[in-house]
């Protein structure tokens, strides 16, 4: 009877144990986490160079994300904080000053309200008196009226208004007024502009002797006239005005 050998197995050749200790296991891991990506990475390359896009190259070289649009429109040139859309940089669209806004109102409104009755003008200077002479023409007689041309004549060197009544008074040597000032004849006129060198006019009006019984006035020594809305006044030396009737009146001087 024939025997069957039993083979006992050999035991595992060093080939099949693992190779080093754990640091040796550890390392092969790295390489392994290492060398995968790589591939991959250079599969997708390979893959995208066959599809015709590329990616931009920043600065080195290398490609890379695209920051958000609305990250970077949220940063100032400068790096500070967000541009206002309202102002920009450098401030060419800031607001107006709103004290200068409110004084230019307050200007404009009062010279809309200005009483016209007393001098007030609009657009150039009003004429003070001293930017202004004044002269007298002789008597214009005509159907027992007596008229007068008094005229004002702009001795500066820029334009000025005039518009209203002026005053007109008669005069003694002594500073007594003779009668009373004249009375306003008329309505009142249009503005009148007096460039340098020009002229602007009034009519004084009084009546001829004998036509009433009231008889006439002193003869004066100076005419004192003061201009629309002025306070100080222009004196002439005349003796012309020859005042009859109590009837003493002025024009308004304007265009």
């Amino acid at each position: 009877m024939s025997s069957l050998s039993r083979t006992t197995p050999e035991p595992f050749a060093p080939s099949h144990r693992p190779w080093g200790g754990p640091a040796a296991q550890r390392a092969r891991r790295l390489r392994r986490c290492v060398v995968v990506p790589v591939a991959i990475a250079s599969i997708a390359l390979a893959a995208g160079g066959c599809g015709g896009t590329s990616a931009s190259a920043g600065p080195s070289g290398a490609t890379g994300s695209v920051p958000d649009a609305s990250a970077r429109d949220s940063e100032s040139p400068s790096g500070g904080g967000p541009t206002s859309p309202a102002t920009g940089t450098g401030g060419a669209g800031e607001p107006a000053d709103q004290d200068e806004v409110g004084s230019a109102a307050a200007s404009a409104s009062a010279s809309a309200s200005a009483s016209p009755g007393s001098g007030a003008v609009s657009g150039a200077r009003r004429c003070t008196a001293d930017s202004l002479t004044m002269r007298l023409g002789r008597a214009d007689a005509g159907a027992g009226q007596i008229y007068y041309r008094l005229t004002f004549v702009n001795k500066s060197s820029t334009a000025c208004a005039l518009r209203g009544f002026p005053g007109v008074s008669l005069i003694k040597r002594d500073g007594s007024m003779i009668g009373v000032p004249a009375e306003r004849d008329g309505a009142m006129r249009e503005q009148a502009v007096i460039d340098p060198g020009r002229t602007a006019e009034v009519t004084l009006h009084t009546l001829n002797q004998g036509i009433k019984d009231s008889g006439c006035w002193s003869p004066p020594d100076y005419l004192r006239v003061y201009p629309p809305g002025s306070k100080d006044a222009l004196t002439l030396r005349t003796s012309l005005l020859h005042i009859c009737g109590d009837r003493f009146m002025t024009t308004a001087v304007g265009g």
